[in-house]
């Protein structure tokens, strides 16, 4: 019942207000056909909705003859309250749709190694182009609820949980296993994975982290591995292996910069760590998507596409 009393509030509120928009505009031009120009509404129209107007409040707002009108006392008193606050109202309308468009605040959420080198440089970018954008960027591995905190589109890497929210996949990725220099040469008699399975750096936030699978050509090894060390951060798990405590699989994303410069290795390049991974925009509603949104995961698509051939070659 509450809901059907609000529906019919809202559309008589609708109704009045198109009703008072045209009193305003006519009493404003000093006539109807004036008004008609002004507006782009149809004179007979405005004729007849100020007509309702004056029917539903029981007063004459406008003295009419066929050459002019003139307004009432009552009249230029309602004028006087309401055109200021109609004026307001479209302001504020035009503020919002223009806020909506290329400019306003832009809240971003990632976590911290795909922000590095993907989402870093793409905002640094699109704040060249865009100066009017401010973007608000978080950086996190923990869970975020993006309509809770009002993120209005988040890249997240893996694989995505069922939910209400609208994804696009942007690019995959794999991981690389991987061990500094100096374990390499430490552990001069590595061949097969098996021999790496006891110095694993594991993550632990997620499932079944001690079972790997690598292929080899035709050969698969399937690792249960124990750990040297155990943490729930992959950046710590990353730094763990470039001080050389122990190997892990590292995604590609994150460890191609090391992998150029040295800093790590790619342990057994001959085999292959199973399984590959998306890249994936993630935002709360498929319609209506600001449009500064839509610009920043294009850009984001094409940073993530130039990307892939690098990792995908690692």
């Amino acid at each position: 019942m509450g809901q059907e009393i609000n529906a019919t509030v809202a559309e008589t509120t609708s109704k009045e207000m198109l009703l008072l928009q045209a009193f305003v505009a006519v009493v404003a031009a000093g006539s109807f056909s004036k008004a008609a120009r002004r507006t782009g509404v149809d004179k007979s129209l405005l004729s007849r909705r100020v007509q309702a107007l004056e029917e539903r409040l029981g007063v004459r707002l406008l003295q009419r003859t066929t050459r002019r009108c003139h307004v009432t006392d009552v009249g230029q008193s309602l004028f006087e309250s309401v055109s200021g606050p109609l004026d307001s109202i479209a302001t504020a309308l035009v503020r919002a749709a223009k806020h909506d468009g290329l400019s306003g605040r832009l809240r971003v959420a990632t976590v911290p190694q795909l922000a590095r080198d993907v989402i870093g440089p793409v905002v640094a970018a699109m704040r060249q182009q865009h100066p009017a954008v401010t973007v608000d960027l978080r950086a996190d591995e923990s869970f975020i609820d993006l309509v809770g905190e009002g993120v209005d589109v988040a890249f997240r890497v893996g694989r995505l949980a069922d939910s209400s929210l609208v994804s696009r996949k942007l690019g995959e990725w794999h991981y690389v296993l991987c061990a500094s220099p100096e374990w390499i040469a430490a552990h001069p008699d590595v061949r097969e994975p098996e021999d790496v399975a006891n110095d694993w750096i594991m993550y632990s936030d997620v499932r079944q982290a001690d079972a790997w699978r690598l292929t080899s050509n035709e050969r698969t090894a399937e690792l249960r591995v124990t750990p040297v060390a155990s943490v729930d951060e992959s950046s710590t798990l990353h730094e763990l292996v470039r001080q050389g405590i122990g190997v892990s699989p590292i995604p590609s994303f994150m460890a191609a910069r090391d992998l150029e410069g040295g800093a790590l290795v790619h342990l057994l390049p001959q085999w292959k760590v199973s399984g590959t991974f998306g890249i994936y925009a993630v935002y709360p509603h498929r319609a209506l998507v600001p449009e500064r949104v839509q610009v920043l995961i294009e850009l984001v698509a094409k940073q993530v596409a130039s990307k892939v051939p690098h990792w995908n070659a690692l």
